[in-house]
């Protein structure tokens, strides 16, 4: 991602927030999904990120940071069929 870039996409806007963010970088391997993420950083009092409050993400826009988290931590989706 360009770290000069105004991206006006939210998940561009959380993603680019964490990857040139050293801090959060590391935080975000440490997690296994978005919802992980969030609850790390409402423990720091943060409640937005890159302008983007947590709770104004749709569905769609959560899939697609899980989808970051685990580029960024290596957790593998494992759903169990039974």
């Amino acid at each position: 991602m360009n770290s000069k870039a105004i991206y006006t996409d939210p998940v561009n806007r959380v993603k680019q927030a964490v990857l040139f963010d050293a801090k959060l970088d590391r935080i975000s391997m440490t997690c296994s999904d978005i919802a992980d993420f969030y609850q790390e950083l409402s423990e720091w009092g943060i409640y937005t990120l890159g302008g983007v409050n947590f709770d104004s993400l749709t569905q769609n826009e959560i899939t697609r940071l899980d989808q970051f988290m685990v580029n960024q931590n290596g957790y593998e989706d494992i759903t169990e069929e039974n």
